[in-house]
């Protein structure tokens, strides 16, 4: 699995406009599960090895750190009723933020029998 750097944790971060240490560990648990489901829906490894920091394309960056953000609640509040207090949430990405990936996605093939 994906061990980010303290660079990318920090670059990821000035993407949603975080600043400090605080959610550093939250960002460092949260990025390579991220970055899985990346892989897993654009059928791309991205050149990932156990030997050199992976270099993460823009798009991917851009996913990664909206997801976050959306895992967070800033983004995905859905409703909101003030009296006697109601909260819903979205708990599924928006499409809007797979658009980032599109350019990354491979085709996958399956043998037919």
């Amino acid at each position: 699995m994906w061990e980010p750097t303290a660079e990318q944790i920090k670059e990821i971060k000035l993407i949603n406009g975080e600043q400090g240490t605080a959610k550093d560990e939250y960002y460092r648990a949260m990025l390579p599960i991220i970055f899985d489901q990346v892989k897993e829906y654009c059928n791309n490894t991205f050149g990932e090895t156990d030997s050199e920091p992976l270099a993460l394309p823009g798009g991917v960056k851009l996913f990664i750190a909206k997801a976050i953000q959306f895992n967070e609640n800033k983004a995905g509040l859905k409703s909101r009723n003030m009296g006697s207090v109601s909260y819903s949430y979205e708990t599924e990405f928006p499409e809007s933020l797979y658009k980032y990936l599109r350019p990354y996605r491979k085709v996958k093939f399956h043998a037919q029998r």
